[in-house]
């Protein structure tokens, strides 16, 4: 099975329900979309789906990571290449001697190359072309009655079905989280409760649990729990073993992804709502965010795009309406809000407005 599905399945923990769910989903839909934060788990989950399908009735089995496509329009020949399948290609001129190659330039070539066989694929990373992936995907699956594709993404697609993935409950977490540092050759494993602390402070996102668990490599467990909380540091850890894209490989990379497919509006709001360590409604945020720069329309409209992107997430009861910024996420907007010169004057907003009993 080629990249980027190769070995994810294999780390993958507390994740059962969620991969019966979109299998389930899958069969029924032929199209889904599992949607994430970076980090969450995506990749690994589709992973695990896909092994649960096989063996099947499968003509093809595939899977291709869009995260270096950025030339718009070039997303049916991306899959096809991962399905070598051409049916009737133009070829695409190529400078000097080299040979041409064959390109399925529309969705409708792909289709007739894939025509009615069961096939299998696996499309990762699609935040970014999102829009051109929902409409090609729809319409290839429409076309080809044997088409089952799973897809991942950090921003909503227009898919038939969809599953957000949250990050992992703190017992799971702790248990992958000890999982990988054996795995990495750590000496000495925290016992759980420290472990499930270590797991809660970084909000049980499986990228932050296993670039942590690497970090045993050069601390004692108890050397760990007040690393791992002083933010700043963990956003810059590396993992010593594990393979990962280069947006994964810390966990500034996998956000400043995420920073990038923002509006100039969300990466400000984003910034600027770093200054709550605590739950906050939209109505805190026009309170505390909003000036001259970012109105209250263009802070509505970006506060709904973060919120589509998992930047914030929405808190369960007894909070109504209000959502969080995940402790590693709001280290990083907090590090944008310094570099915009702004942190001193957003902090004393926000503390301003709690006094006033908001």
């Amino acid at each position: 099975m080629p990249e980027p599905l190769d070995g994810r399945s294999a780390a993958l923990v507390g994740r059962d329900a969620e991969a019966i769910e979109v299998e389930r989903l899958l069969r029924e839909h032929r199209l889904v979309s599992v949607v994430g934060p970076g980090g969450v788990g995506k990749s690994a989950l589709a992973a695990d789906v896909v092994r649960r399908m096989l063996p099947g009735p499968w003509a093809a089995v595939a899977a291709t990571d869009l995260a270096g496509l950025e030339t718009p329009g070039q997303v049916p020949h991306w899959m096809a290449c991962a399905l070598r399948l051409w049916g009737r290609p133009r070829l695409a001129e190529v400078a000097g001697d080299r040979p041409r190659l064959p390109v399925v330039d529309t969705c409708e070539h792909l289709a007739e190359a894939v025509g009615d066989r069961p096939t299998l694929l696996v499309v990762d990373t699609c935040e970014h072309l999102a829009e051109e992936c929902a409409d090609v995907l729809v319409r290839l699956v429409e076309a080809c009655a044997g088409m089952h594709v799973l897809v991942t993404s950090r921003v909503p697609l227009r898919t038939p079905a969809g599953y957000p993935l949250p990050p992992l409950a703190p017992e799971a977490a702790a248990t992958l989280f000890s999982r990988a540092a054996l795995r990495f050759g750590a000496s000495v494993t925290p016992e759980s409760e420290l472990a499930r602390r270590i797991c809660t402070s970084l909000d049980g996102l499986p990228l932050a649990v296993h670039l942590a668990a690497g970090g045993l490599a050069h601390r004692t467990p108890d050397e760990l729990l007040p690393f791992v909380s002083r933010l700043r540091h963990v956003l810059d850890l590396t993992s010593p073993v594990t393979p990962l894209p280069s947006r994964q490989r810390t966990l500034r990379a996998s956000l400043s992804w995420s920073h990038r497919l923002c509006t100039p509006d969300e990466r400000l709001l984003w910034a600027r709502c770093s200054v709550f360590d605590e739950p906050f409604t939209l109505r805190d945020a026009l309170a505390v965010c909003s000036d001259e720069w970012l109105a209250a329309s263009p802070l509505v409209t970006a506060f709904a795009g973060l919120a589509a992107q998992s930047v914030i997430t929405p808190e369960p009861p007894p909070h109504p309406a209000a959502f969080r910024m995940p402790r590693v996420t709001r280290a990083y907007g907090r590090q944008r809000l310094e570099l915009l010169g702004e942190e001193d004057e957003f902090e004393r907003r926000c503390a301003a407005w709690c006094v006033s009993g908001r």
